[in-house]
């Protein structure tokens, strides 16, 4: 890293990382829209492939097109698609926008994890921390996992168990202060 400027140029990178990691809270999350709207073990099992299956969708034809949009408009667009999605349960919630919702998380973090690297490679021209870069994000996604189901937790503390969807404005929020 060769400057401050390069330093501040990081910063939302690394939170970019943080947002990645949004996505575990899948796993706790569906706990919770199973009680919520009774779906059965099949049905539960399906959300979390709302999330992850837009990298077989996704992955080959972002990659393509990020070239022409650019990395840092391609990280961009992954924050706005993931605000919309975390946003999505306040306006009505309902199991179908729960799937909208998830789906959108996953479309958000696929087109993230695509660009995010090579955004990263961008800002640290010199190879020689290229490797120590991305192991930084990589904690800082590890930190996101590990704080994703605590903010569900906080939600159901605050708002109570039939609101712990209110995690959802709070990861939309951090993301978007990420973006801005």
């Amino acid at each position: 890293m060769k400057s401050k400027s390069t330093h501040f140029q990081l910063l939302p990178i690394l939170l970019g990382f943080f947002v990645m990691g949004f996505c575990d809270i899948v796993g706790i999350s569906s706990d919770y829209v199973q009680k919520t709207f009774n779906w059965s073990d099949t049905m539960t099992g399906f959300v979390p492939s709302m999330v992850f299956i837009w990298f077989l969708f996704l992955g080959i034809p972002i990659g393509n097109k990020m070239s022409q949009w650019g990395r840092k408009n391609t990280v961009l667009l992954s924050f706005g698609i993931t605000v919309i999605g975390m946003f999505l349960p306040l306006v009505s919630y309902n199991g179908a926008i729960c799937l909208v919702a998830f789906a959108l998380l996953g479309m958000g973090n696929t087109i993230l994890q695509i660009s995010l690297n090579p955004l990263l490679k961008n800002v640290l021209t010199n190879p020689k921390y290229l490797a120590s870069g991305l192991t930084a994000g990589q904690v800082v996604k590890a930190l996101s996992s590990l704080a994703g189901p605590e903010i569900v937790l906080l939600a159901l503390h605050y708002f109570g168990e039939e609101y712990w969807y209110y995690c959802f404005p709070i990861l939309g929020t951090i993301t978007l202060i990420s973006a801005i």
